[in-house]
């Protein structure tokens, strides 16, 4: 984590000292998440026990540096969160998680050769942390998993140039697959908290 975090710091302060244009890029978005191993089984119980699905919204920053001369490519750092909406079931519960990773991107623009215009595909390589909850609303009290690991990600996407600048309305689908270690209530520590994750995103590069 302290890597990622030094390679976000300093990504903009270099780029500007070495005249590197630097592009932001922030989104929101809305998703979905499916869950492998225990997680599944959990949330096979779950739904039995009338929980919804597990969706719920995006938000993500990175920074790429994209100089003319890398025809299209940018490579840069951010971080993406996922917050699922509150899940109401069982006996007056409700199951609530979120997730993020920090990382390392690439995203390229194959067809137009220019940075925040036109057609693109992204990945990124991440470590972050899932947090899980259920709330037991008849007594007050809570039952916590947390979990570390690594998150892989790819997407698609299509850049709007607005004006004359380098500003753009951005389009991008992801999906990520994450997988993590932790400590779950009834099974030990070292569980594998795995899932898989697809989200339709909307933002502004500038």
């Amino acid at each position: 984590m302290l890597w990622v975090g030094l390679i976000l710091i300093s990504l903009p302060s270099f780029a500007q000292k070495e005249k590197i244009p630097v592009y932001a890029h922030v989104a929101i978005g809305y998703g979905n998440t499916f869950f492998y191993g225990s997680l599944a089984e959990k949330e096979t119980l779950n739904d039995s026990r009338g929980y919804g699905r597990n969706q719920g919204s995006t938000l993500s920053t990175f920074f790429y540096a994209a100089p003319e001369n890398w025809k299209g490519l940018g490579v840069g750092s951010g971080i993406k969160g996922f917050f699922a909406a509150p899940n109401n079931g069982g006996d007056n519960e409700t199951y609530l998680f979120n997730y993020y990773h920090v990382g390392l991107g690439l995203k390229y623009y194959p067809f137009s050769k220019v940075f925040n215009k036109g057609f693109c595909v992204k990945t990124n390589v991440g470590f972050g942390q899932m947090t899980e909850k259920t709330r037991f609303n008849n007594t007050l009290t809570y039952e916590h998993q947390f979990a570390v690991g690594v998150t892989l990600l790819g997407g698609v996407g299509y850049s709007i140039p607005i004006g004359q600048g380098k500003t753009a309305i951005n389009i991008d689908f992801e999906a990520e697959y994450a997988n993590r270690g932790g400590d779950v209530t009834g099974l030990g520590e070292n569980q594998r908290f795995e899932n898989s994750h697809v989200s339709l995103n909307v933002g502004i590069g500038f």
